[in-house]
């Protein structure tokens, strides 16, 4: 009986970590040999969603002309059959809707993220090709899951509200002597988590293009933009080659799809574990610990990777990189993981004025020098196995292709021009004076200038992730073209300015952040509507993404103040007493700031 008391915890965080990681072995065993993922690849059910109802089947529906020249006409009805889906599962991708593997690889035109909605895209579950001025949703899953996902994120949503509102550093001591076995039993359930779902969920179209993208960068890396047609950067496909490669083979070729999710799930454990190491050190074990369980099992992280199948907790996993070593005074570093961020995804430029606003303020020449040349080096190394027989601005023609592939005001991006009714509308319509297009870049000159402002006022690199949140959420709120997925690491980027600025209203932005991501990915994932309504979701979450980023500037104004306060980082394990105890919605606690001690 002391044997119990005395390891009592121990034996039940044990007990936990084995019985996911069995869970999981048992649940990828069992989809390998079930007769249900073999047929998953061309079964759809009707799609559900929060308003939801939808047809039948269909979820396939114009898989030949996801990539075809026509998908980029943006205003085409495209009208498909159902012939298009007949017989064309796939063993090796069992449980994705990857239907013929040479649809993405051999044609012309594949789409940024591999998001083809809108007049003339991909329609959603059971509808077809859109017509003009629909196309509407792609939610490629069945509904089968989105009850209990949504049943997930309410109980996860309330019970951070409820937490977070009672939060108080003294309440958040917990014992040191299973401290390393907490953490990774966490990072271990939310591991094993995800992957014992990831094979059963078809997840959406995107899994199809990444899976083919995967197939022709490992025929030939080096011939990838020759021999087919992506407008995707050139970093990611290097995973997709290692991808390709492995998938290629007899015993994991069943196991596709959630190879293609394995280094997003793989990247929401790296950062949730980055999160962890850099609380543990300034706001004490207990708040460390909370914090990881916050993003692990956060379902706006949850539904991208694992459901979704995309690849933006890879890319948010570079951003916090770079936040973490530009705090650290590792400039050239962070110039790395900011090159390799754009080199795979565009909007990672968005981030590329934190990085200069910080040299700015160091005013020395030797980190402009170890910048520029991280980034011309990462650069070459990256992109020069893909030059062979292309024309030397080959990089620079894909970006601009890239950038011009969706004209329009919002491309399913729950934000103020979604709320205005400006979805899927051309970005040269008339709004007052002038057009959604040039409205954005307005707004875009604005937030940034009032980053640098901030920034300046700040006299801190810890400002950076502050400086980075009001980008991405200013940029997204506000500019033209955003997709829905764009707001993706403002979860990440709330919890690194709490850490860093030490004001708990970040805890606040992290939270509602998450609400609006999983709200706006929810929805499209699984809507099956035919068109775009102007419905609730809709306007429920733009409504909160404007309004956050109000609170937002808000936050940053007090953080930025000169009379901020710096105190040294916990050392000993026990989370310190916050500047001000004060209620979950009061003043400034006049971000605090501190510096990594590593």
């Amino acid at each position: 009986m002391n044997v119990w008391k005395a390891n009592g915890l121990k034996y039940i965080l044990l007990f936990s970590l084995i019985l996911c990681a069995v869970v999981s072995v048992v649940s990828l065993w069992s989809y390998s040999g079930s007769s249900a993922s073999q047929s998953a690849a061309v079964r759809q059910g009707p799609s559900g969603g929060f308003g939801g109802g939808g047809g039948p089947g269909g979820g396939m529906r114009g898989l030949d002309s996801v990539n075809s020249a026509d998908s980029k006409d943006q205003g085409t009805t495209g009208q498909t059959t159902d012939s298009s889906t007949e017989g064309t599962s796939t063993s090796g991708d069992q449980g994705t809707m990857a239907g013929t593997d040479t649809s993405a690889s051999d044609s012309s035109g594949a789409a940024r993220d591999g998001q083809h909605r809108g007049p003339g895209g991909m329609s959603g579950n059971g509808s077809g090709m859109g017509g003009p001025g629909g196309g509407g949703r792609s939610g490629n899953s069945s509904s089968a899951y989105a009850t209990p996902l949504a049943v997930f994120a309410a109980l996860f949503f309330g019970a951070f509200v409820f937490i977070t509102y009672r939060f108080r550093a003294r309440d958040w001591k917990l014992g040191e002597r299973n401290r390393g076995l907490m953490l990774w039993t966490v990072l271990g359930v939310g591991f094993f988590l995800r992957m014992a779902i990831a094979p059963w969920i078809s997840g959406h179209m995107d899994l199809m293009l990444f899976r083919n993208w995967a197939t022709t960068a490992a025929d030939s890396l080096s011939g990838f933009y020759t021999n087919g047609s992506s407008d995707y950067p050139p970093f990611y496909i290097y995973i997709l080659y290692v991808i390709g490669q492995i998938g290629s083979t007899d015993a994991f070729s069943p196991y596709m799809s959630v190879l293609l999710r394995l280094p997003n799930i793989l990247a929401d454990i790296v950062t949730v574990y980055m999160l962890y190491r850099l609380a543990s050190k300034r706001v004490g074990y207990g708040i460390s610990l909370g914090l990881a369980i916050f993003y692990v099992f956060n379902p706006a992280v949850f539904i991208n990777s694992t459901f979704w199948g995309q690849v933006d907790s890879f890319f948010t996993l570079l951003i916090v990189g770079m936040i973490v070593l530009l705090v650290e005074n590792r400039v050239g570093w962070s110039a790395v993981l900011f090159t390799v961020a754009v080199l795979m995804k565009p909007q990672g430029i968005i981030y590329g004025p934190v990085l200069f606003f910080e040299l700015l303020r160091q005013r020395k020449i030797q980190p402009w020098l170890l910048s520029i040349g991280g980034a011309v080096v990462t650069t070459i190394l990256v992109i020069l196995p893909f030059s062979w027989g292309q024309e030397p601005l080959w990089l620079l023609d894909l970006y601009k292709g890239t950038v011009g592939e969706y004209p329009y005001a919002s491309v399913n991006a729950y934000n103020f021009f979604a709320l205005i009714g400006g979805n899927y509308t051309q970005d040269t319509t008339t709004l007052f004076l002038f057009s959604y297009h040039t409205w954005g870049m307005i707004c875009i000159v604005l937030v940034t200038l009032f980053t640098w402002w901030m920034y300046i006022r700040s006299r801190k690199p810890q400002f950076a992730a502050a400086a980075a949140l009001v980008l991405i959420a200013g940029v997204f709120t506000f500019a033209s073209s955003m997709h829905e997925r764009y707001l993706f690491p403002a979860a990440a980027l709330a919890v690194l300015a709490y850490l860093y600025l030490r004001d708990r209203r970040f805890l606040w932005l992290a939270g509602g952040f998450s609400l609006t991501i999983f709200l706006n990915t929810f929805d499209i994932f699984y809507s099956s509507n035919s068109r775009d309504q102007y419905g609730i979701i809709l306007c429920v979450t733009s409504l909160l993404n404007v309004l956050l980023f109000g609170y937002l500037v808000k936050v940053v104004w007090d953080c930025s103040q000169s009379t901020t306060i710096e105190t040294a980082p916990s050392t000993d394990g026990v989370s310190p007493e916050l500047p001000s105890a004060r209620p979950a919605w009061g003043a400034s606690s006049q971000g605090v700031n501190t510096t990594i001690d590593r």
